[in-house]
């Protein structure tokens, strides 16, 4: 059970690192099954790219504290 709660810690943590690091392409990711195809790609605005800056922040803090 130890090994199972260390992956789940590390892979939250990756998670955050990629909100982190890559909010604009984690945007695009999550909403292409909502999008309708014939609608030209939206761009987000710059607070949802912080919320998901955030969101990472949160995540990393709370993987790392979970781990240790």
């Amino acid at each position: 059970m130890d090994l199972l709660h260390l992956l789940v810690g590390i892979g939250s943590a990756l998670l955050g690192v990629a909100y982190i690091l890559v909010p604009n392409w984690l945007y695009h990711f999550g909403l292409d099954s909502l999008r309708d195809t014939q609608s030209a790609p939206s761009e987000p605005s710059d607070l949802l790219l912080w919320t998901f800056r955030f969101i990472g922040v949160c995540l990393v803090i709370v993987s790392v504290a979970y781990v240790v």
